[in-house]
């Protein structure tokens, strides 16, 4: 799957790593079978969602990414937090830590909580060594999204739709990614990524992906950026909102 995912994108971002840590020889293996992929890596949620880690697990993580950064394909770290973890001392001291222990390393923190949407706040994570993400999700109380910005060294883009209806009651826990942008939405988000990072390097992540529309409107969004895409025939088929009705 991975071979025929690099035919259309520049850049993957592994998620599986949070649910497992990876193996060294899995991150050698993806190296070895693209040529050109660079790669983020979600934290294992010892990290962010238990927050209960230890020096070998540090340890382990480092030495699994070291094949990556040495390729010179490695972006970054995505350490997502749930939005339970508000900004407090307590936390500010979790974060200094993590920021400590993972000091030779790329990093960026997406929270999920809006506590952290201050200037003040976000000024205090890049000084810590972390890039914030800017994300695209439903505008319900409490959740971070707010006028992007770019904080740290890395511009790091997360689209999760705007399934407002299923986010919390969704049938099942991807239910609240069910959701396929549509051509003026992705329109606003070329126009967004322009006017916010000014044509620096910006790395771009669907989250969208129940059935398959992170693909959709990634491939589109490329397209709306004048790029000539190679866009599977299947596919285009699914472009038509009324196929998710």
């Amino acid at each position: 799957m991975i071979l025929y995912y690099e035919k259309f994108f520049d850049v993957l971002e592994l998620n599986f790593s949070f649910y497992r840590m990876p193996s060294r020889e899995q991150i050698i293996a993806f190296l070895d079978k693209t040529r050109r992929l660079e790669f983020s890596v979600k934290a294992p949620s010892v990290f962010t969602h238990e927050r209960s880690y230890t020096a070998e697990d540090v340890e382990r993580f480092q030495y699994t990414l070291e094949p990556l950064v040495e390729s010179e394909r490695f972006i970054c770290i995505l350490f997502q937090f749930p939005q339970s973890f508000h900004w407090n001392d307590e936390s500010r001291e979790y974060l200094l830590r993590l920021s400590e222990d993972f000091s030779g390393f790329d990093k960026v923190i997406e929270p999920r909580n809006r506590s952290f949407l201050k200037s003040e706040v976000l000024m205090d994570l890049e000084v810590m060594g972390f890039s914030v993400a800017n994300v695209d999700a439903p505008r319900l109380p409490g959740i971070f999204v707010g006028p992007w910005r770019m904080v740290g060294a890395i511009n790091y883009v997360r689209l999760h739709g705007r399934n407002i209806e299923q986010w919390y009651e969704g049938e099942t826990s991807s239910s609240r990614y069910n959701y396929l942008y549509s051509d003026e939405e992705l329109k606003e988000m070329r126009d967004k990524l322009i006017r916010t990072f000014d044509g620096s390097v910006t790395y771009v992540f669907f989250n969208n992906h129940y059935r398959a529309k992170a693909v959709v409107n990634a491939l589109r969004l490329r397209e709306m950026f004048g790029e000539k895409v190679k866009f599977p025939s299947s596919l285009r088929s699914l472009m038509s909102p009324s196929l998710w009705e």
